[in-house]
């Protein structure tokens, strides 16, 4: 083995008989550097905006979700609040009631998800660092308060200085023949919020108590959201509450309630590593051209390998091993230059958004050390097929 890398290393760096093997060496290594970066780079800038929409949604996207087996809505019993007062890991959680209404704002109307809250949740939540405009306020010594999706506000044109209330509709299952068969009720915006468009288009946060009457609930809620101080415990703290809960409670985590949003992000992830592999591939074809060439470069060297005792296999160790020194010098290369810009980008947002309304200025990065890690085997174990299959295939042939 160390005959070998002593031999390959010589091969490497000395000058050939054909100037062109040196060029394609070169060519080799630069495509393998540039290919490791790229993947490095592009995978930490997903992995950045996938921290980013998480935080962004953090508000909305709880731990945990206690809600009913069965139904809409359910009184949760002082069982379960004694269980989660128990939860060693619980950072706090949060009582809601959560329906589909219909609300009007002038003329124009649009089905929304009203979501009634309680005075702590922004407080919880750090929701108020999604307050675009306005404050979070859910009630006054005037009357109940909203805070709106941008998405909403934006479609029916909705002012926070404006005198028109939000007017909600919701039908009455109780109503009988002579009365209205609608609960209404009254609401001036006093934010607006953005978070992710599917939730900006949608939601209208309001006092819980507020929402309860408009529901006819009384007392019943739509769910309990859970919040822990470590997102690890989920698995362990879902499993205590599912034990420990009667089968009325139904106990669901975030990937269970956003499976789609996290599927999402790991297909197109998976999606942009495999067309980027793909280039690395075919990169390596260059390593199999280099490689080539400098075994007929150096065929008069195989017949003095033969003479000195040396077998087809440890020949091909020879070339296989320059084949390797080849990948392993571009994916240092890649390594570094990836890390590098990664960093640099984190320190400096040298690449910006442009102009444009965003919450932040420029590209998020975050580096993951397994898919580093994953990069390297994955780019090792290219620049060894693309060697070792030809160099076996050429060694034999001219050594028979």
């Amino acid at each position: 083995m160390q005959l070998s890398f002593f031999i390959a290393g010589r091969y490497l760096f000395s000058r050939k008989k054909q100037n062109a093997i040196n060029i394609i060496s070169i060519i080799s290594v630069v495509g393998v550097t540039i290919g490791t970066m790229a993947l490095i780079v592009i995978l930490s800038v997903f992995n950045g905006m996938d921290v980013l929409l998480q935080k962004n949604t953090d508000s909305f996207t709880p731990d945990l979700v206690l809600s009913p087996s069965s139904g809409k809505f359910i009184q949760f019993d002082s069982t379960v609040y004694r269980l989660l007062g128990d939860v060693t890991s619980m950072a706090y959680f949060n009582n809601v009631v959560e329906e589909k209404a219909l609300v009007k704002y002038g003329d124009k109307l649009d089905p929304v998800t009203v979501k009634g809250v309680e005075e702590t949740y922004a407080e919880h939540t750090h929701l108020e660092n999604n307050i675009v405009q306005g404050e979070f306020q859910l009630q006054t010594s005037d009357g109940y308060k909203a805070v709106v999706g941008y998405g909403v506000a934006a479609k029916l044109g909705i002012g926070l200085h404006f005198l028109t209330p939000l007017v909600l509709y919701y039908p009455d299952k109780n109503a009988g023949n002579n009365v209205s068969a609608l609960n209404t009720g009254y609401l001036y915006p006093s934010g607006f919020f953005s978070s992710q468009q599917d939730i900006d288009d949608q939601y209208v946060l309001t006092d819980l108590k507020f929402a309860q009457r408009l529901f006819n609930l009384e007392n019943k809620l739509s769910k309990i959201e859970i919040k822990l101080q470590n997102p690890s415990c989920i698995p362990q703290v879902k499993q205590q509450l599912r034990q420990n809960l009667s089968e009325h409670y139904r106990v669901s985590d975030k990937f269970e309630l956003n499976r789609a949003f996290y599927a999402m992000m790991k297909s197109e992830k998976l999606a942009v590593f495999m067309v980027l592999l793909f280039i690395l591939i075919i990169a390596s074809f260059n390593i199999v051209g280099s490689i080539s060439m400098l075994i007929l470069d150096k065929k008069e060297d195989l017949s003095i390998y033969k003479a000195m005792g040396m077998t087809n296999q440890n020949i091909i160790s020879v070339f296989k091993t320059e084949g390797s020194l080849i990948t392993l010098t571009g994916a240092f290369l890649g390594l570094l230059l990836g890390v590098g810009i990664c960093l640099l980008q984190e320190k400096f947002g040298l690449v910006t958004l442009g102009s444009g309304n965003y919450i932040i200025s420029a590209y998020p990065v975050k580096l993951v050390f397994w898919d580093i890690l994953g990069i390297l085997v994955t780019v090792l174990l290219i620049g060894y097929c693309a060697s070792y299959f030809p160099v076996r295939y050429l060694v034999n042939k001219l050594t028979s």
